[in-house]
């Protein structure tokens, strides 16, 4: 049986590899980064690779028009917390310019069945919770202003040049292959150590969703790829939980020493105080309640770490 072809750009990063071990046995995956993860590819060596860099390399058309995919997920970003206006353009060339090129690679191919793009919910801003999908944003960075632009853009290649182009919109992810920087994984790592965590009063709620349970939504939305057509769809786990809360069930599950000292660093500027993403549109779109429990899924996440022996 011949399988459909799917291309990852950027593939070799945190979401990228937990969609290839979640697609790779029913698709035939190809990977496009700038970074090539040799050890990632030796597990799964049915994986073809290219390694291509958008701001300096040529000829993508030529790739692409080789692998001829029934499916494009761009995972291609910058992503900055940086709040100076001089990123701006950097932001623009590997947000909103990529969209743009690889739309004119794709376009008008009979082939394909669906362009996934991935925004961010941090394009909703400060706007009320929780965040639906034809709310009239607010961001309050680059970062997310840039975003907006390229889902945006992405939703107008549909309309007007009838391109099979949808945005997915994430909530917090966490999970395997996570870079230790990140919240949740720091957090663990601090606690494990026994160091103090220094952090702001921790009121600020937010919504996480284990890369577990994403990656079988990605995987859903690609099986009923008609229906998401056009749209952008937030992917989220529809509540939002205290940052506080999440510190203190880890710390109590790891039965860590460390002492947390809420308050110790200010809120950031303009920042969110709730962010939770509605899903009721992909629970419609999908005819299934997609209810999911944090603390369920942050105790598989430390069982699997302890497994891995804490191997990021």
């Amino acid at each position: 049986m011949i399988k459909e072809r799917i291309i990852i750009f950027g593939g070799f990063g945190f979401v990228g590899k937990n969609i290839i071990e979640k697609l790779y046995l029913d698709y035939d995956i190809h990977v496009i980064d700038k970074n090539i993860d040799l050890e990632f590819i030796s597990t799964y060596r049915n994986i073809k690779y290219t390694q291509y860099d958008f701001l300096k390399d040529e000829n993508i058309s030529d790739i692409i028009d080789f692998i001829n995919p029934e499916y494009v997920i761009n995972l291609i970003s910058l992503v900055s917390a940086e709040r100076k206006i001089e990123i701006f353009d950097l932001l623009y060339q590997l947000n909103t310019a990529v969209v743009l090129k690889l739309f004119e690679v794709l376009k008008g191919k009979e082939n394909l069945k669906l362009f996934i793009h991935f925004g961010s919910g941090e394009e909703y801003g400060n706007i009320a919770s929780p965040h639906k999908e034809g709310m009239r944003e607010d961001p309050n960075s680059p970062y997310a202003l840039i975003k907006q632009l390229t889902t945006n853009t992405v939703m107008m290649l549909n309309k007007n040049y009838g391109f099979p182009s949808m945005v997915i919109r994430p909530s917090n992810l966490f999970g395997i292959h996570q870079p230790e920087n990140k919240f949740i994984p720091y957090i663990i790592a601090k606690l494990r150590s026994g160091e103090s965590v220094e952090m702001t009063e921790g009121l600020q709620k937010r919504d996480f969703i284990y890369i577990d349970d994403f990656t079988k939504l990605v995987d859903k939305i690609i099986k009923n790829n008609s229906k998401f057509i056009g749209r952008i769809i937030n992917v989220g786990s529809g509540k939002s939980y205290s940052l506080r809360d999440i510190v203190e069930y880890i710390k109590s599950k790891i039965k860590s020493d460390s002492i947390i000292d809420f308050g110790k660093i200010p809120y950031r500027e303009n920042e969110i105080m709730d962010f939770c993403l509605s899903i009721n549109e992909l629970e419609y779109l999908l005819s299934e309640n997609l209810d999911t429990d944090l603390y369920e899924n942050l105790d598989k996440y430390i069982k699997i770490m302890e497994e891995k022996k804490w191997s990021y």
